[in-house]
C-alpha cells in the first residue's frame, strides 16, 4: 500500500512518522546528527522501516511521497554558518541593514535577557558593510521611475564585490511597486558573473517596508546556498536508498514546497520543523471535534506553542531570527529555550534559572553517558521518578542516574545548600513555571480564555510537563495525541501536509477602498501562483484559494491580518472586511481599543493556496490485551505530598474507553505521560489519551 513519509529533524532527534492510505502509522527515532543531519534522517528512516519488518529501500520505493521539516535555515542564521553575501542597494540607504529599527535590540529576546540593557546590542549584521553597493537610481512610491539607472554603474558594482561573495542580495527603493530596475541588476549580475545566485527583494517579498525587505531577503541570499546543498545531497542520497517519489521541504507557512524551490525560497523554511506540530494539531483537532487548542512541543531544546481556534491555524505576517525581523508568512508559534536538554544554572544574584542554553544532541544530558556534566531538565525529570532509567526509548538507551544526581548535586543542590531532590524539584517547578507563562502569554494576554481550550501535547517531554503547565491556566482538558505518536508528532504533521503557496504585495491605500483596485492586485497575485502550478504540474483543480488583507490605523506600525473574500469584490465585501478587522483588533487589544475617527490604511494583500497530496486518515484502535498496569514506583508529585507510590501503565497495552485515575504514570516507547493525583485519563477510539479533572 502507497504511503506518505514525514521527516522531522529536531535540536536532539529526528524523526519519522510512516502513514499509509487506511491510516496506520508506525514512527522512527535516532538521535540527531548536527555535523551531518542526513545521517540521523537515514537513521530515523531505517528505524521507522524496522518496525514495518522491512528494509529501507523496500520501505523507500513503496513512497508516494516525502516531506521534510527542517531547523537547518534558522540554525544556519543563528550560528552564523551562512555564505558570504554582497548586497547592491539605492544610494543613500547603505546603512539600512545596520540601523534597523528602535526594537531590533531586543527582538526575539527572552524577558531575562531583555532586562540586562547594558549587555544588549544590535545584530551582528547579515552583510557587513564593505560588501554593500550603491546605485545612482531612483523608483518612487507611485513606481515612476524618477532616476534612472546607469548600466555601467551597476557593472562596477558588480564587479567590485564579485570575488568576495557567495550570493548577492538587491535590495531598491520601492522595487515592489515597479521592478524594472532590480530586473535590470538582475540581468547585469548574470552577465558579470554567471555562476552568482542574485536574489532581488521584489522576488523574495514584495511588501512595504525597506528595512524588513532587505534583511529577509539578505537572509534569504546567506541561507540558500546552504539549504540548497543540503537537500540535493539528501535527495541524491535517498535516491541512492531506493527512492523514486517527489521530495517536499515544510515551510513556515504550514505548507510544504519542492524541493527545487530550496534556493529561491530559504526563507520560506524559518521555522519550517515546528510548523509541522501545529499542523498535525489542526488534523487531529478535526478528528476528534475538538476546535480550540493550545499546541505544546517540549523538545530537548525549546518549547512551542501555537494555536488553533475555531479550527484555523492562527498565522502572523512576518517572523523573527537572531533579532532580524523577516517579511515571512508563518505559522504563531511562540518559543523558549526550555526543552529536556535545558541547562539549569545559577545566575550572579545566586537565582536557580533553567536554559535557554541546551545541552542539545551531543553531548546531551548528564543521563545519557555521553560526556554531559551539566544538570539539565531531563536529568530532574529521570531523578524525581517521572522517567524510568530502563525504559528511555523504549529500552532502546540506558539512563545513568548516578551521572544524573552528580550533575544536579555539583551545580544546583550543594551551591544552593539542598538535598539532590530538592533541586531536582527546583528545576522542575521552574520549567513547568517557564512554560505555563508562555501560554499566559499566547491565551489571556491575547484575549483568549484558556479554560475554553484543550491543550495537546507532543514532543519527547510534552506529555510528561503537561498535565502541570495545563493545570496552571484551568485548561478544559490535555490531550496527548495518537499515543505513541505524540513524541514524533511534529513528524505526524509534517506527513499530513499539504502543498503551500502564498504571493503578496503591499498596496497601500485609505479606506474607503477601491474595490476595483484591491480586486484586481488580488487577481495578479492569483495569476502569479497558478503560474507556479504549471511548473510544478500541478492540477488546478485540486487547488483551493483564500485571501488576506493586513490593516491598520493610520500612523500606526503594526497591523491585524483577516481575510477577505475571493472574487470580484464589492463596497459590500470592503466594508463587511472592516467590521470583522474592527471585532478582531478589539479581541486582541481589548473593548473600545478601535476608533472611529481614525483612518484605516490597507498596506499588504496576501493570497495563499494550498493542494492536497495524499490525504490519509486517523485510523480507530482496538487492539489488545495484556493487563496495562505494570507495577509502581516512587515519584514526586509538587506539594505536601513529595514522593508517592506511584501507579506505572505500559502505554503500548492501553485500549479505547480505558480509565487512568492519578496519580500514574504512562510509559509509550518514546515519551512519558503524567497523571497528577487530581486527575485521571480516557483513552478515545484513536489512542488519543485525555486528562482532565478527576
Amino acid at each position: 500500500m502507497p504511503h506518505v513519509i514525514g521527516v522531522d529533524t529536531g535540536g536532539t532527534f529526528t524523526d519519522t512518522v510512516i502513514v499509509n492510505e487506511a491510516g496506520e502509522r508506525v514512527t522512527g527515532k535516532s538521535g540527531t546528527t548536527p555535523a551531518d543531519p542526513a545521517t540521523g534522517i537515514m537513521n530515523s528512516l531505517s528505524d521507522a522501516a524496522r518496525a514495518l519488518d522491512s528494509n529501507l529501500e523496500t520501505v523507500l520505493e513503496e513512497t508516494e511521497v516525502l516531506f521534510h521539516g527542517t531547523t537547518l535555515t534558522t540554525n544556519t542564521v543563528l550560528e552564523r554558518t551562512g555564505g558570504d553575501v554582497g548586497l547592491i542597494t539605492t544610494k543613500g540607504h547603505r546603512d539600512a541593514l545596520h540601523i534597523g529599527r528602535t526594537k531590533s535590540r531586543t527582538t526575539g529576546l527572552s524577558e531575562y535577557e531583555m532586562q540586562h540593557y547594558a549587555s544588549q546590542s544590535k545584530p551582528e549584521p547579515i552583510v557587513p558593510k564593505q560588501r554593500i553597493q550603491e546605485l545612482d537610481e531612483r523608483i518612487d512610491y507611485k513606481g515612476s521611475a524618477v532616476v534612472g539607472l546607469d548600466d555601467e554603474q551597476v557593472r562596477e558594482a558588480v564587479r567590485d564585490i564579485v570575488d568576495e561573495v557567495d550570493s548577492l542580495a538587491v535590495n531598491l527603493l520601492w522595487s515592489f511597486e515597479n521592478p524594472d530596475h532590480e530586473q535590470r541588476v538582475a540581468e547585469i549580475a548574470a552577465e558579470e558573473a554567471p555562476d552568482l545566485p542574485t536574489y532581488l527583494s521584489h522576488e523574495v517579498t514584495a511588501r512595504l517596508g525597506e528595512y524588513e525587505r532587505g534583511a529577509t531577503t539578505a537572509v534569504n541570499a546567506y541561507t540558500a546556498p546552504i539549504l540548497e546543498a543540503y537537500v540535493e545531497d539528501l535527495v541524491d542520497e535517498l535516491r541512492d536508498a531506493g527512492l523514486d517519489a517527489p521530495v517536499y521541504i515544510m515551510k513556515s507557512t504550514g505548507g510544504a514546497m519542492p524541493v527545487s524551490d530550496a534556493s529561491t525560497e530559504a526563507v520560506a523554511t524559518i521555522m519550517s520543523g515546528p510548523t509541522g506540530g501545529v499542523i498535525g494539531s489542526q488534523y487531529v483537532g478535526t478528528e476528534i471535534g475538538t476546535e480550540n487548542l493550545i499546541c505544546t512541543d517540549v523538545g530537548g531544546t525549546s518549547f512551542d506553542v501555537g494555536l488553533i481556534i475555531d479550527g484555523e491555524i492562527q498565522t502572523r505576517p512576518t517572523t523573527s531570527v537572531h533579532q532580524y525581523t523577516l517579511y515571512q508568512l508563518t505559522v504563531d508559534i511562540d518559543s523558549i529555550g526550555s526543552g529536556g536538554g535545558s541547562i539549569a544554572w545559577i545566575d550572579e544574584g545566586g537565582a536557580l534559572r533553567v536554559g535557554p542554553d541546551s545541552a542539545g544532541a551531543d553531548p546531551g544530558p548528564a543521563c545519557y553517558g555521553q560526556g554531559g556534566t551539566r544538570p539539565t531538565v531531563t536529568d530532574a525529570d529521570l531523578l524525581l521518578g517521572y522517567i524510568s532509567p530502563d525504559y528511555f526509548l523504549g529500552g532502546r538507551r540506558d539512563l545513568d542516574a548516578d551521572a544524573a544526581e552528580t550533575a544536579m548535586r555539583e551545580h544546583v543542590a550543594e551551591p544552593l545548600d539542598m538535598t539532590v531532590e530538592e533541586a531536582a524539584a527546583g528545576v522542575f517547578e521552574i520549567v513547568n513555571g517557564a512554560m505555563a507563562d508562555l501560554l499566559r502569554q499566547m491565551t489571556i494576554e491575547r484575549g483568549h480564555d484558556p479554560r475554553e481550550f484543550s491543550v495537546l501535547a507532543y514532543g519527547g517531554a510534552g506529555p510528561l510537563h503537561a498535565s502541570f503547565y495545563a493545570d496552571d491556566l484551568d485548561a478544559e482538558s490535555v490531550v496527548i495525541p495518537l499515543g505513541d505518536t505524540a513524541s514524533v508528532f511534529s513528524a505526524f504533521g509534517i506527513a499530513s501536509s499539504d502543498l503551500n503557496w502564498v504571493e503578496e504585495v503591499s498596496n497601500p491605500s485609505l479606506a474607503p477602498f477601491d474595490p476595483a483596485d484591491v480586486t484586481e492586485a488580488f487577481e495578479a497575485l492569483e495569476s502569479a501562483v497558478r503560474s507556479d502550478f504549471d511548473e510544478q504540474g500541478v492540477d488546478h483543480e485540486n487547488v483551493t484559494f483564500s485571501r488576506e488583507v493586513d490593516l491598520r490605523y493610520k500612523g500606526q506600525v503594526h497591523q491585524v491580518s483577516v481575510d477577505a473574500p475571493t472574487g470580484g469584490l464589492t463596497e459590500t465585501d470592503l466594508d463587511d472586511v472592516l467590521d470583522r478587522w474592527e471585532a478582531k483588533y478589539e479581541g486582541l487589544y481589548g473593548s473600545g481599543s478601535t476608533y472611529a475617527d481614525a483612518q484605516v490604511e490597507l498596506v499588504n494583500q496576501r493570497v495563499l493556496a494550498s493542494a492536497e497530496t495524499m490525504d490519509p486518515t486517523l485510523s480507530a484502535d482496538d487492539s489488545m490485551s495484556e493487563e496495562p498496569q505494570i507495577g509502581t514506583r516512587d515519584v514526586y508529585w509538587p506539594g505536601p505530598s513529595g514522593f508517592v507510590e506511584t501507579d506505572i501503565y505500559d502505554g503500548e497495552r492501553i485500549v479505547p474507553d480505558m480509565s487512568i485515575v492519578g496519580p500514574a504514570i504512562v510509559q509509550l516507547p518514546d515519551t512519558t505521560v503524567t497523571i497528577r493525583p487530581h486527575q485521571e485519563a480516557t483513552v478515545d477510539d484513536y489512542r488519543n489519551i485525555v486528562i482532565t479533572e478527576a
